[in-house]
């Protein structure tokens, strides 16, 4: 008896142990199904909104053509206005410069090259019949060479010896601004009504300098921005309803503790203006922007910023550039805001020369791949977005997965671009000719600085007195017919980049490029000719005995 119950005992143990055992594998198996479950979940989830693409909202898209010292033929900036509107742009930002008609007391700002009130006048209309918004660009502050290097308005340079800059504490200044104004304004109006006006007032380099600014006892911020002001208020009289742009470097450095006492009753849209592949953009700038001001606009460069001589924009960095600023502002939210900012509008800059008195930079028609590259990669971010995934892609991926075939069709060519080296050799877009003419010239002058700093070749020194008693007679002749061939090299593609510049700017314009382009190497292969010339007179009369 006591055994069965012993047996019974060991039995509801064993039973026991088991059941608990079942039940805490059943417990554990459960708790790996939700676990995979929600893991599962959360993949798809985040799987699901990483492809989701949201469109940028981004109203305006401005090109900036640059007429400063470079300006196209405005025939051929007809041309353009069909594929720019095709690619979602819907405006124009013309900076003039000296190539607006001025008139009476202004006439002598015009340079010799100037467009007609005519000619001008026919882009205008044609240009806002299209549907394209125009925008003048009249600089107020820096960038003002173009007048103050002239005899009548040299008085009021900010500092005797630099044009650049206009002293704003001047009567006579602000009377030449507001005539400049006033003849630009009523221009464009008289044709279509001007929405937007842009004072330009960047890189202003001398300021707070002469005595007239100084014995005001001001701050260059303070003296900066009652010249805005007063620049604003004088457009505001000619044109009250109009809308005034104005580039936002001069406002970067106002401390946040004097910014609502200064910025206070300053009637601008501030153009955060960055060029670089990488931004370096001020978060907290943003936020004062937004404080103080209706909108805010941003401006990318593709052209006019690789350097002051450069030949061709660098399609990798101005891509970049504009890469970088449409991730940065797509889903922008200001510091300590839940909603989603809207940018009024982008500007493609593309300048012309790095001020008034700089030599020409990339010109217009061989800038036209990036200007369509770029156009393009802001249509696709305004129409399909950009996704959590598009972050994972390399550079090259993102292109070829969404911009390779548009881009191939716009500028006609026939293989895929490769981001890193643009071949145009099998692309046919309308200056591509003139592109090929540079690439040409490049080699040669590449050719030409070799041999020249080349030790071994003889030619890195033009003293050739004191290598005559040393020279190699059939190694002077090579250099010789050397010299000859280039010259002819170059003559032969000074001819044809004539001609072929002739399709876009004028005579005088293609006469300064070519010399600019071309006289210091065909002068240096003159020399260097003539130097090796007499070298080999000096040694026929030469009867040492020693070779």
């Amino acid at each position: 008896m006591r055994f069965r119950k012993y047996i019974k005992f060991k039995m509801r143990a064993v039973f026991t142990k088991s059941s608990r055992t079942k039940i805490l594998i059943l417990i554990v198996l459960l708790l790996a199904y939700v676990i995979i479950y929600f893991v599962v979940l959360d993949y798809l989830i985040s799987k699901t909104h990483s492809d989701v693409k949201s469109s940028l909202n981004l109203p305006n898209v401005i090109v900036h053509i640059d007429f400063k010292g470079s300006p196209p033929k405005l025939s051929y900036l007809k041309t353009l206005l069909p594929k720019l509107q095709e690619l979602s742009v819907t405006g124009l930002l013309l900076e003039y410069e000296d190539m607006f008609p001025y008139e009476d007391n202004l006439v002598n700002l015009s340079a010799k090259n100037c467009y007609s009130r005519s000619d001008l006048h026919d882009f205008v209309a044609t240009a806002a019949q299209t549907g394209f918004e125009l925008i003048p660009l009249i600089q107020t502050f820096g960038h003002m060479e173009h007048a103050l290097k002239l005899m009548q308005f040299q008085h009021l340079r900010e500092e005797a010896l630099h044009p650049d800059s206009l002293c704003p504490s001047r009567v006579e200044s602000q009377d030449l601004i507001k005539s400049m104004l006033e003849q630009v304004v009523t221009f464009h109006n008289n044709i279509s009504p001007l929405k937007h006006f842009h004072i330009g007032c960047d890189e202003v380099f001398h300021i707070n300098k002469c005595h007239l600014c100084t014995r005001r006892g001001l701050a260059d911020t303070d003296i900066f921005v009652k010249h805005v002001k007063s620049v604003t208020k004088l457009l505001k009289l000619i044109s009250p309803n109009m809308t005034i742009l104005m580039w936002d470097d001069g406002l970067r450095n106002i401390p946040i503790y004097k910014w609502d006492t200064f910025i206070q009753n300053l009637s601008i849209e501030p153009v955060y203006w960055d060029y670089r592949p990488s931004l370096s953009v001020s978060h907290v700038n943003f936020m004062k922007y937004h404080e103080k001001f209706r909108n805010i606009w941003i401006a990318s460069a593709f052209k006019g910023a690789d350097g002051r001589v450069a030949t061709f924009p660098d399609l990798k960095r101005r891509f970049l550039n504009h890469f970088s600023w449409l991730s940065l502002i797509h889903n922008y939210k200001l510091a300590g805001t839940n909603d989603v900012y809207s940018f009024k509008g982008i500007i493609l800059t593309g300048w012309s020369r790095y001020s008034h008195m700089d030599p020409p930079c990339e010109l217009l028609p061989i800038s036209i791949p990036s200007l369509y590259l770029n156009l393009l990669l802001v249509k696709h971010f305004k129409t399909t977005g950009y996704s959590e995934d598009d972050k994972k892609l390399k550079l090259n991926e993102y292109i070829n997965r969404y911009l390779d075939s548009d881009f191939i069709d716009n500028v006609e060519c026939d293989s895929t671009i490769n981001i890193d080296y643009f071949d145009t050799s099998q692309c046919n877009f309308v200056g591509n000719e003139l592109y090929n003419i540079h690439k040409h010239l490049n080699i040669i002058h590449s050719d030409i600085t070799f041999n020249i700093n080349d030790d071994e070749s003889g030619l890195s020194s033009v003293d050739f007195y004191s290598k005559t008693h040393n020279i190699n007679i059939n190694k002077v002749k090579e250099d010789i017919k050397w010299c000859n061939e280039t010259t002819r090299e170059l003559l032969y593609v000074e001819n044809k980049l004539r001609n072929s510049l002739t399709q876009f700017y004028d005579n005088f314009f293609i006469n300064e490029y070519i010399g600019y382009k071309l006289h210091n190497w065909k002068n240096l292969l003159h020399n260097l000719s003539k130097n090796l010339k007499d070298m080999l007179i000096i040694r026929s009369w030469d009867r040492r005995p020693y070779a």
